[in-house]
């Protein structure tokens, strides 16, 4: 499959759910079936993965094949449940890059219930202003995940 998905162009994202998902990248670039930049989604609150917290999601950045390096890898964190807010902290202090939504949790960090993914994009929004960063725009997030301009 990563052979097709590289002929067409196409960028996969690796969600991974333990450090052990990470492990399995380096394999396969030195196959040269995955072709760096990498993007990679730390996957963290799941049952059965590897368990929610600041110095797990770090673990994980650091065993990413080329670390923190953006040019060989871009990475986010995606926490779910009530955990999120926790890990987009965390992603935000250690460089990473965030996603939220309804599909993941359901609650601001208050413990109020979420009226639609709008609100929590606004909190995450704010969350990564007052840690002194800014969302990335369009053309800059094409470029962190090196997928090229679409044509008009």
């Amino acid at each position: 499959m990563l052979e097709a998905m590289n002929e067409l162009g196409i960028k996969p994202e690796h969600e991974c759910f333990d450090i052990g998902h990470v492990g399995s990248l380096a394999p396969l670039i030195e196959m040269g079936v995955l072709k760096t930049p990498l993007h990679v989604d730390c996957v963290m609150g799941v049952v059965g993965g590897i368990p929610p917290t600041a110095r797990n999601l770090a673990a994980m950045v650091e065993n990413i094949p080329g670390g923190r390096d953006s040019n060989s890898a871009h990475w986010g964190v995606i926490g779910i449940s009530r955990d999120q807010w926790m890990l987009v902290s965390a992603a935000l202090t250690l460089g990473g890059s965030i996603r939220v939504g309804l599909e993941d949790n359901l609650y601001l960090p208050d413990g109020e219930m979420a009226k639609s993914n709008g609100e929590l994009i606004a909190k995450a929004r704010q969350m990564t202003e007052d840690m002194g960063r800014r969302p990335a725009t369009v053309a800059e997030a094409r470029a962190a995940l090196n997928i090229p301009a679409r044509e008009a």
